[in-house]
């Protein structure tokens, strides 16, 4: 395991949350690696990928960002219509 994967790991022990928000924060985090920092994603792939429910995912996700991990940033259609949250690691 190399330098950067090691203190992924250890940011992530500090968290304040449960395993399932950690297991959350660490797959955001590896997504928002390649696009600089932000993930675009809906909420069911979350979901799907890490074998969660709704609720624990959604959930989490709201701890995570009133613990100050990450950033919820709604984004919307021109139309006024919702599209995937966009999620700013920190």
């Amino acid at each position: 395991m190399d330098k950067l994967t090691q203190s992924k790991f250890k940011s992530c022990g500090f968290l304040n949350t449960t395993p399932a928000g950690k297991l959350i924060y660490l797959f955001l985090d590896e997504l928002a690696f390649w696009s600089n920092g932000e993930a675009i994603l809906p909420q069911r792939i979350i979901c799907n990928t890490l074998r969660l429910s709704r609720s624990a995912v959604r959930r989490n996700l709201h701890r995570l960002a009133k613990i100050g991990a990450i950033k919820i940033i709604p984004l919307y259609y021109e139309d006024g219509g919702r599209k995937a949250n966009k999620y700013v690691v920190r």
